[in-house]
């Protein structure tokens, strides 16, 4: 039987990435206990700010992040599949960065990797408005993986809103699809758990759906309530505000008996 063991880390991002390489790597040790074949992060693990100045001084080359040298050491050493959910990163000869997200494989290497295709352009209220396409390049491919012969898609957080993009990763046959994020307080209120749960259904797949959590630099809040949900749309477990990690074991077989019951992925 395939299954696959799971520990998604839901925490409060520091102002660098030297900060949060330190955070993060004494999380990955606790979840050790529960002897995950994937840890799986949130979108801007690295850093995240509404400040660009801060933003552009701090990001990294992906060769000198500490976050990702660091996870790529602890999946190695351990032998554990690691999803950093995304890194914000400078890129050579680019003047945007990218929002990517990372598969490292047990023998520390990269996987694979997917930018973000959808910016989170938007007015949320008088008091937030974001405009990620000033500041990244969005990606144009989308990305599916495998893990212990899993077939796993790769999204990130303003994806959501995006169905086309997840029904495509579902027809090129992902069983999984990973969703970091840092989605807004106001948005997530109103938003996150109806559509992680609507991803899931309409495309018969496990939803891992790993959240910032908290107040940032520049009291940038994040929604937390971290989730995962199985292909019939149940949450298997959720998190709340404050950070936490979630220790699930998921059954396979359980995608293919689901879209035994709907075959709707047939039709469209």
């Amino acid at each position: 039987m395939n299954n696959l063991k799971i520990s998604q880390i839901q925490f409060e991002a520091k102002p660098t990435p030297q900060e949060n390489c330190n955070q993060l790597e004494k999380l990955y040790k606790k979840s050790l206990k529960f002897k995950p074949d994937l840890i799986c992060t949130p979108e801007c693990s690295n850093i995240i700010t509404n400040d660009k100045q801060h933003l552009l001084k701090f990001a990294n080359y992906p060769e000198d992040c500490p976050v990702l040298k660091m996870s790529k050491k602890f999946a190695k050493k351990n032998n554990v599949h690691i999803n950093v959910g995304s890194l914000l990163l400078k890129i050579k000869k680019q003047k945007r960065l990218v929002n990517r997200s990372f598969v490292i494989s047990q023998n520390g290497k990269v996987k694979s990797y997917y930018d973000k295709i959808h910016m989170f352009d938007v007015d949320i209220n008088k008091n937030e408005t974001h405009r990620e396409s000033d500041s990244f390049k969005p990606g144009n491919k989308i990305k599916i993986t495998t893990i212990k012969k899993i077939k796993v898609g790769l999204t990130i957080c303003y994806d959501l809103r995006f169905p086309h993009l997840y029904r495509n990763l579902a027809k090129k046959g992902a069983e999984v699809i990973l969703l970091p994020a840092a989605f807004t307080v106001p948005t997530g209120k109103d938003h996150w758990e109806i559509l992680i749960r609507a991803r899931a259904i309409e495309n018969n797949v496990f939803l891992i759906a790993t959240n910032m959590c908290g107040n940032h630099h520049t009291n940038r809040k994040t929604y937390g309530h971290s989730a995962l949900v199985n292909p019939w749309g149940k949450l298997i477990k959720k998190a709340f505000k404050k950070q936490a990690i979630l220790n699930s074991k998921i059954e396979i077989n359980e995608v293919k008996n689901t879209r035994k019951r709907i075959p709707s992925l047939k039709y469209g």
